[in-house]
């Protein structure tokens, strides 16, 4: 049991229902762990109480957590923010997301082949969070358009789904999954839709029942990558938060302000109702994504999707 547990949870009883970023720290004052929290108190004490829930990852980093450390913030989309932020700078032990380089990749398809890089190469396309999925979506693509990569029985199969590829140029197979990986207008999608009607009529269910679930992981692969080039083609994006979320919205209610450009937030503003929000000329161009924007894009791209949604109800 750790020694200092009665201590951490005062400590945590102590803090604001605000929202925040909490560090976890061990003897040696090295950051195990960070997290980010809608309130900090509730989330915070919960790793000090009893809890019979506890994964045994959060039971081994409570029993090496010594102290932490907590910052506040404005709103939970800047918690958000921020933790990634951290998680970037200090590369803790107990964080598994946005930690590592090693899980962002660059898909490299130059000389007919498919190559997952860690370093961006001269044309190759990223970089990608969903590591793991690639080698699996170049398998669909590659069945798709026939490579000659797949194997003679496979291919025997596949002619019978898409007899018209026999008679695609290889270069343009390879241009069609590079425009996949790029998020451009692609073929491969209606080529995808004939290959489950062709065993719906035939009445193979078990096999189409395999390839649906392919189209769905490719679909929402590809609608990610359309979707961030998009937001990163956007001089300018503003929107705002209520800061005093726990009593409904009025005529007093602070707003707190966000500015993007070309995917990166390059101001912030608090503000009362009757004041103008003043932005900043946009940036120049959209630069190349490097492996580090990916989340904080990510996140404003989810608070906005959520955002949205919720005015449509």
């Amino acid at each position: 049991m750790n020694p200092n547990k009665e201590f951490l949870k005062n400590k945590a009883n102590a803090l604001p229902e605000k929202p925040g970023v909490y560090l976890m720290k061990d003897q040696h004052n090295e950051v195990l762990y960070v997290g980010k929290a809608k309130s900090l108190k509730q989330r915070v004490v919960s790793y000090f109480r009893k809890n019979q829930q506890h994964a045994n990852k959060v039971l081994r980093l409570v029993y090496n957590v010594v102290d932490f450390e907590t910052i506040e913030t404005d709103t939970e989309l800047d918690a958000l923010l921020l933790e990634c932020r951290l998680i970037q700078a200090f590369h803790p032990i107990y964080n598994r997301q946005m930690n590592h380089s090693a899980n962002y990749c660059f898909v490299d398809l130059t000389n007919h082949s498919f190559t997952i890089t860690q370093t961006p190469q001269i044309g190759s396309y990223g970089p990608f969070r969903q590591t793991k999925k690639l080698p699996v979506l170049f398998q669909i693509l590659s069945e798709t358009f026939q490579l000659p990569t797949v194997n003679e029985l496979t291919l025997l199969t596949l002619r019978k789904q898409l007899p018209q590829m026999e008679a695609y140029p290889l270069e343009e197979k390879w241009r069609e999954i590079g425009c996949f990986f790029a998020g451009k207008k692609t073929d491969c999608f209606s080529l995808l839709k004939k290959r489950l009607a062709y065993l719906i009529d035939h009445l193979l269910f078990e096999q189409a029942s395999v390839l649906q679930r392919e189209i769905h992981l490719a679909e929402s692969f590809y609608q990610e990558i359309v979707r961030v080039n998009q937001f990163i083609q956007e001089p300018e994006v503003i929107f705002s938060i209520p800061l005093d979320l726990e009593e409904p919205v009025s005529q007093t209610t602070q707003l707190k302000y966000y500015q993007v450009s070309f995917g990166k937030l390059i101001q912030t503003n608090i503000l009362s109702p009757e004041e103008t929000f003043q932005p900043l000329p946009p940036s120049s161009a959209a630069l190349p994504l490097a492996p580090e924007d990916l989340d904080p894009l990510g996140i404003i791209l989810n608070h906005l999707y959520r955002q949205e949604k919720a005015a449509e109800k």
